[in-house]
């Protein structure tokens, strides 16, 4: 796990804005299960876009997209069909136990909603952030392919940082950051997953589909 920053300047003035927003990024390096789970959320893109609209969420995406159902479904509530997931959902708790470590901040019991995107050519996703109210914590993304033709763009208190798109490339960032996809002009789908860790599910359980994240007593437990 590698951060960067979104950092002001240490301000000189009482009233002077000041920020400090860390991304955090890794990369997956299993390959072949990545190849697994990508092409299994292809073929599920059918019977996700049966599940109910739930909005766009800034995105900008219609109704035929398997984003605007996010919180009707969840991604690793498929893992009895695409056993992967499991493999992937472990790797994932270990980069947000490093990414806290490096960051200096409190390990926490976490829930955690998580859908997919698909963009076809000509696709974007427009700037949206997820979590600005107090209940905001951490959110990610990850990709499920190299697309060359694809950037995410970070944005916060008007400065900027772009990702590339890689296979199994992971971000990890405070949910009120903005981001956005500019126009995808790739031949092939882009296929990505997108998450938010919650401390607390406060108001939120008789809406979004939400699972277990990590119990970080048992997990550090289990994995010395």
């Amino acid at each position: 796990m590698q951060i960067t920053r979104l950092k002001s300047q240490t301000p000189i003035t009482p009233y002077a804005a000041s920020w400090d927003a860390p991304l955090g990024f890794s990369q997956w390096d299993e390959s072949d299960k990545i190849d697994t789970i990508r092409n299994f959320l292809l073929e599920k893109e059918e019977e996700v876009l049966k599940f109910p609209w739930h909005g766009q969420g800034r995105t900008g995406l219609g109704k035929d997209k398997v984003t605007t159902r996010y919180g009707m479904y969840h991604v690793f509530d498929f893992s009895d069909e695409c056993p992967e997931l499991v493999d992937l959902l472990q790797w994932m708790r270990f980069q947000w136990a490093d990414f806290v470590k490096l960051d200096c901040t409190e390990y926490y019991p976490l829930h955690f909603t998580c859908w997919y995107n698909i963009l076809r050519k000509g696709d974007k996703i427009d700037i949206n952030n997820h979590t600005t109210d107090y209940r905001g914590y951490l959110s990610g993304n990850m990709h499920l392919d190299d697309y060359e033709d694809s950037k995410t763009v970070y944005e916060h208190m008007e400065m900027v940082r772009y990702l590339p798109n890689i296979k199994g490339g992971l971000t990890l960032f405070p949910g009120y950051v903005e981001h956005y996809v500019p126009v995808y002009n790739g031949d092939k789908p882009r296929v990505s997953l997108a998450f938010d860790l919650y401390i607390h599910m406060f108001g939120l359980q008789d809406h979004i589909k939400y699972l277990p994240f990590i119990d970080p007593e048992k997990f550090f437990k289990q994995n010395d």
